[in-house]
């Protein structure tokens, strides 16, 4: 037994094998695309910010 067989094109019902895997597959690049997206916010979110140390003491004065 194969773990992947492709439809025989010969066969009449296998039409929608085809669709199947075309659904499928265009389901995992939308949610790869997702992850990459959410991995790219999340590095944007968490950039440290500096500040001026001195530059808060002198305007005390």
């Amino acid at each position: 037994m194969d773990i992947f067989t492709v439809p025989d094109p010969s066969d009449s019902g296998m039409g929608y094998a085809y669709i199947a895997m075309i659904v499928v597959f265009a389901a995992a690049s939308f949610t790869v695309y997702k992850l990459k997206q959410s991995t790219k916010k999340t590095a944007r979110k968490n950039t440290q910010k500096a500040y001026d140390m001195y530059g808060a003491n002198e305007k005390k004065k």
